[in-house]
């Protein structure tokens, strides 16, 4: 046996991973011997390889091993939210306070109904018509007003773990700010005209934005009304401002069928009263709820003012 043919584990390894014949390799050893590295030699010396089937030292024909190609590496960049912190200022800091120790500490309870609105409607549109404009929000308070005098279980607020009954029908109106919400008072609504009531909100609203409102403006009263109506909301639950013991969520106006008009459509509002449990009953809930419906429907004392 010829030296050539008295090769290794590491040199047959390497002749064929690289499919090499060890004819076309040098040996440096004892009586021509391949060495391993010779064959590292000869791969370093940038020669040539042999083509893919070759012969191996064993006669046996050996397939080039090809290698797959290795995919190239991408760097996929992910973008960086970009964001900024936005500091509290002190009005919203004392909503965050109020809104959380109401809903942690008060019992929310809640009641809807479904005001048919037609004949607030027409009567808003003849008022425009006659210069005098008023909202729909000004015909709701005025209505709530009425409501709170006919049922005086619901005219309370909530203080020091008593229920203070209030003689005086004062309704809170929620008013959006650039710093926060803030619910000013209409003091005596239901001593109001709605045109009286319209000019006191818009008043309250100016000062509100403005940021002149005085702390007895925008204290006191048992009930709230927030309005969201303007930007499509078909409904929604409150959080309570606490001492007052309820607040009433009024959506938009959609148009809904009345089975009591041949198939005719009405308009509606879907409103909800936000109330405490511990100072209002489910049954006062639902006496106040039915009679704010009818004050709406059937605008009887809002049509004597005029």
């Amino acid at each position: 046996m010829s030296a050539r043919s008295l090769l290794s584990p590491a040199v047959r390894y390497h002749l064929s991973k690289n499919a090499l014949d060890a004819a076309s390799v040098s040996g440096t050893g004892p009586k021509g011997r391949i060495l391993k590295g010779d064959v590292l030699q000869f791969l370093s010396g940038g020669k040539a390889a042999p083509s893919q089937t070759v012969q191996s030292v064993a006669g046996v024909p050996v397939q080039k091993a090809v290698r797959p190609s290795k995919p190239s590496k991408q760097t996929i960049e992910i973008p960086k939210p970009v964001f900024k912190d936005i500091p509290l200022t002190g009005m919203r800091r004392t909503i965050a306070r109020r809104l959380t120790e109401s809903k942690s500490t008060i019992p929310h309870s809640y009641l809807s109904v479904d005001c048919p609105m037609d004949r607030i409607l027409q009567l808003r549109q003849k008022l425009k018509g006659e210069g005098r404009p008023v909202s729909v929000n000004d015909f709701i308070v005025e209505a709530v007003a009425g409501a709170l005098v006919r049922v005086p279980e619901v005219n309370v607020r909530y203080e020091n773990e008593s229920i203070v009954s209030l003689d005086s029908a004062d309704v809170g109106v929620a008013v959006a700010t650039d710093t926060g919400l803030i619910v000013p008072i209409v003091f005596a609504a239901q001593r109001k005209s709605v045109f009286q009531i319209s000019e006191t909100v818009k008043t309250l609203a100016g000062k509100a934005r403005d940021r002149t409102l005085q702390p007895h403006e925008f204290q006191g009263g048992s009930i709230s009304v927030s309005n969201l109506g303007m930007f499509g909301i078909s409904n929604f639950t409150a959080i309570i401002n606490p001492p007052q013991a309820s607040i009433l969520a009024v959506g938009g106006t959609q148009l809904r069928p009345n089975i009591d008009a041949d198939g005719g459509a009405q308009s509606v509002v879907t409103m909800t009263y936000c109330y405490d449990a511990r100072a209002i009953t489910e049954d006062a809930a639902g006496t106040f709820l039915n009679i704010l419906r009818h004050n709406l429907e059937v605008p009887t004392l809002i049509l004597r003012e005029l």
